[in-house]
Order: structure tokens, then sequence, then C-alpha cells
């Protein structure tokens, strides 16, 4: 398990790092004409590595908590009709593999590892808090607790299951509301950003003539570092603003 961690996060840095030195070419050549430029754009690598891992880190915990709430629905069925919890989770393992049959999925990862630990007469609550800890998500932790905690004192589960799902549902209903109303504002935030870069390479292949003297002179030069530096805070900026949290 260690080990296909390590070499998911080498793919991870592999394609930052390929998708950073694709974006510094194509500035080296638009905005300085000059592939010398790429030595001291390497400075890009950094923050073109952090919004990759961080749209990977959200997508991942979109793909945990949708299919976090797959698990519920499974479990409370499951649970309704007479199973313990152990086997309910071996049934919700089964109905998760069908439904995700595309790729790996982190929800059917975790499952197999609740269901392997089952087999080894492990907790399921304590098997179910691994699983929060594994996908870092705040819903799982806190059913994970509840789970323990009526585990321990005899509660019921199924009510749980509802109650868990019935939050979990809401908490998304409302994150998707905020997410579409801020799509039109986050198509042209990216418009924005990109314009002054789309405008340069306009004039480039229409008439190079206008901005030749853009790559002749350290004004010029000295012009664009300002624009691509602004245009990298900006970007944070704005995305910092128009977050939308689960």
């Amino acid at each position: 398990m260690r080990d296909m961690i390590y070499s998911e996060r080498w793919k991870e840095l592999f394609f930052s790092v390929m998708a950073g030195e694709g974006i510094i070419i194509l500035l080296a050549v638009i905005g300085y004409d000059s592939f010398i430029w790429i030595l001291p754009l390497q400075i890009l690598l950094l923050p073109v590595h952090k919004v990759l891992k961080g749209k990977r880190r959200k997508r991942r915990k979109l793909q945990h908590i949708a299919g976090f709430r797959e698990v519920l629905q499974s479990l409370m069925t499951s649970l309704q009709a007479g199973y313990s919890l152990e086997n309910a989770c071996r049934t919700s393992l089964r109905e998760i593999s069908d439904l995700y049959r595309s790729g790996n999925h982190p929800t059917v990862e975790q499952l197999q590892r609740i269901v392997r630990g089952i087999e080894l007469n492990r907790p399921v609550e304590q098997m179910f808090m691994e699983y929060a800890q594994e996908s870092q998500t705040e819903e799982i932790y806190e059913f994970a607790v509840v789970l323990h905690i009526a585990k321990s004192t005899g509660g019921n589960v199924v009510d749980i299951l509802k109650n868990s799902m019935e939050h979990l549902q809401n908490k998304m209903e409302v994150a998707e509301e905020l997410q579409v109303s801020l799509s039109g504002r986050i198509f042209e935030k990216n418009i924005m950003l990109f314009m002054p870069f789309g405008v340069l390479l306009y004039l480039r292949l229409a008439n190079p003539g206008y901005v030749d003297s853009l790559y002749s002179i350290p004004v010029g030069n000295l012009l664009m570092t300002s624009v691509i530096a602004g245009t990298v805070l900006c970007y944070f900026w704005t995305e910092k603003i128009m977050a939308v949290e689960l």
C-alpha cells in the first residue's frame, strides 16, 4: 500500500513538472521571444505544482464524499434487511465495485481495506476510523466517531446512517448550488487572467511589428515579468475568494 502511494505521488510530481515546463516554454516564446528565459522561469514550477496538487486533492475529496454517500445508502439498505454491519460492508463492497467499474476509485479501495480488516477480526468501527484518516474527510471522520460510540453503547446504527446521509446530502446540495452560482464568475475570471497573453499572441501572429520593441529592450522584459507575476498573484487571490469547500 505504501509503495502504491509513493508511486502515485511520483506520477503526480512528474505530471506537474511536465505541465509546468509546457507553460514555461509558452511564456518564454510568447512573452520574451527567447528560449533563454526558460531557465529563470523555472520558478513557476512551484505555483504550477501547487495549483495542480490542490485541484487533485479537491477532486479526490469530491470522489470520497460522493462515494461515501453511496456507501451509507448501501449500508443502510443492508442493515434494514437484517444484515450485521460486517456483512453489510461486504455487500456494500460488491455494490460499490459494480458502480465504479472504471478505474481505481478511492471508495472501492477503502472498502476493500475495511473488508480485509473484518476478515482479520478487526473492529469495523476502527476500520472506518482509518478510512476517515486516510481520506482526510470531515464527514467520514464524524461518522466514524459516532459509529464507535454507538458500537460501544449499543446505539441504533441504522439511525446513525440515516442522519449521516441526510447531513451529507444537504451539505453537497448547498455546495453544488454555490458552485453553479459561481461558475459564470469563474469563467469571467479565467478570461481576464489570460486576456493579456491572448492579446499578445494575436499581435505576434497578426502584426509582429507592433510588439518587436517589447522583446528588444530591457523595459519590455521587465514589463512582461511584472505581468506574469501579477497574473500568478491574481490567480491565487481569486481562487481563495471563490473557493467552495465541502
